[in-house]
């Protein structure tokens, strides 16, 4: 007895249907096709279900289970025992056509003829079967397609496109086998005719669903290339002027994020400007790097002594490692350098980064490292987002102590105010961490912006906001 072709390997399945017999045939490889695209629709639905991101497939959970217990449970099974009875049925037609025509007696032949031909029939059955298994696996696609998981996407078109591609099949077989019949059947070929056409409609319908999906992903990309030609050009544009602008730069690619944000962002789009402000996801979502936050790392000075390492890039690889080893606005700072790096320089090499200190320097006057740092400064504190929280917390433009403004200090007097802030830094670094002004608590600027309560109190400086 024959082995179940569903016990071969592949390799050995696919040398039995190239292997120019009749068994395994057209019918059991229009099967064969349906049963792959089953289970990559069951695989995908499996994905989007797994704990970690079913929340994101909340609405549609119930939908996609029905549709998994279906494929598994119904269609795949009835599929494969389609692929297995094509294989034995048409087996039989051939065969009573061999017989048929070997037979010399005429009675015997035209017995043989009715019987092959009734074979057929059989033979014609199962592809119907195969087709209305592989529509129902098509629209199932489709909607795994949209609902499902999708970084899977790929999956879900191949199980709708090889659904598809074996319900044309099936119409295929259809159609040549009842060319075989003649007028005496009219009746039967009509009706087998009728339900083709039927399904012939059916079919151009699921390749419009086919290509409507494929459009889609064109459309998706497509809606990129600004995003992607923004970045490049201002790489392009950073470089060729040797950083020489970077605060526009940086304003430039901050407008390009926001702009794209509902690209960058697969959830939790931002909804205020200060959301962006993160260097460690712009690496990743914008710029293709691989962002590892490791312990830290040493690199030797000279023979007896090292520095520890707060970040690293590596342009050629895309990869930004910053150190867990520092505190969270150091880690920060860093992040945002080495984005600073990515942007404004071209590094072939393996680069390293010492920690900055706590205002957001660091001991180097080298002019790329210089660069990399105003980058880090302007985009983790930008002009006009520092102006705008500072006025709303200080309800001015330019802060001074005077006698109104001392008793905003929870009823302070100028003289104990100015003990306290002897100089303009000392006043930038109260107001950088303060979260009680004039009886309204609120978030401190450094905090809000992550960064150290130093940088904040230089940005502020800078920017002029502060008068002593």
């Amino acid at each position: 007895m024959e082995t179940d072709l569903l016990e071969k390997t592949v390799n050995e399945l696919m040398e039995k249907f190239g292997a120019g017999n009749h068994k395994p045939g057209s019918g059991s490889a229009a099967a064969f096709q349906g049963m792959v695209s089953a289970k990559l629709i069951s695989t995908v639905i499996s994905l989007t279900l797994d704990v970690k991101r079913r929340d994101l497939y909340y609405d549609h959970i119930n939908v996609l289970l029905d549709f998994h217990k279906d494929i598994e449970d119904r269609i795949y099974p009835q599929l494969a025992e389609l692929f297995k009875s094509d294989s034995i049925q048409f087996d039989k037609t051939i065969k009573s056509r061999k017989a048929r025509d070997k037979e010399k007696d005429e009675i015997i032949q035209n017995q043989l003829r009715r019987q092959a031909l009734a074979d057929l029939k059989v033979s014609i059955e199962i592809p119907f079967q195969i087709a209305t298994l592989c529509k129902e696996l098509a629209i199932m696609s489709a909607y795994v397609f949209d609902n499902g998981f999708k970084s899977a996407r790929g999956d879900s078109q191949v199980g709708l496109s090889g659904a598809v591609s074996a319900f044309a099949g099936c119409l295929a077989i259809i159609r040549l086998n009842v060319l075989s019949f003649n007028s005496d059947e009219y009746e039967y070929t009509k009706s087998v005719v009728s339900q083709v056409d039927n399904l012939y409609n059916d079919y151009k319908e699921l390749i419009l669903l086919a290509d409507s999906k494929i459009e889609i992903l064109r459309e998706e990309f497509e809606i990129k290339i600004p995003l992607f030609e923004g970045i490049n050009t201002l790489i392009q544009k950073a470089r060729a002027s040797k950083g020489a602008e970077v605060e526009n730069c940086v304003r430039e690619l901050q407008t390009l994020i926001w702009n794209n944000k509902h690209l960058l962002w697969k959830k939790n789009i931002p909804t205020n400007p200060l959301e962006i402000l993160r260097p460690d996801y712009i690496l990743k979502s914008a710029l293709g790097y691989d962002f590892i936050s490791s312990s830290t790392y040493g690199v030797l000075i000279n023979e007896d002594k090292s520095i520890k390492v707060a970040g690293i890039i590596d342009q050629p690889n895309k990869i930004v490692a910053v150190s867990n080893g520092f505190p969270k606005e150091v880690q920060n700072f860093t992040a945002a350098h080495e984005l600073g790096h990515a942007i404004l320089h071209e590094q072939s090499i393996l680069h390293r980064d010492i920690p900055v200190d706590t205002s957001g320097k660091r001991n180097s006057r080298d002019r790329v490292e210089i660069q990399a740092d105003a980058f880090a400064t302007y985009f983790l504190m930008p002009t006009k987002l520092v102006k705008k929280e500072f006025e709303k917390r200080y309800s001015t433009k330019a802060f001074k102590i005077n006698e109104e403004i001392a008793f905003k200090f929870g009823g302070r007097s100028i003289t104990d105010l100015k003990k306290e802030c002897k100089n303009i830094r000392s006043l930038s670094r109260k107001l950088a961490s303060t979260e009680l002004y004039d009886s309204n608590n609120f978030i401190s600027l450094a905090k809000q912006f992550n960064v150290s309560i130093e940088a904040m109190a230089i940005r502020l400086e800078e920017l002029n906001l502060v008068q002593y």
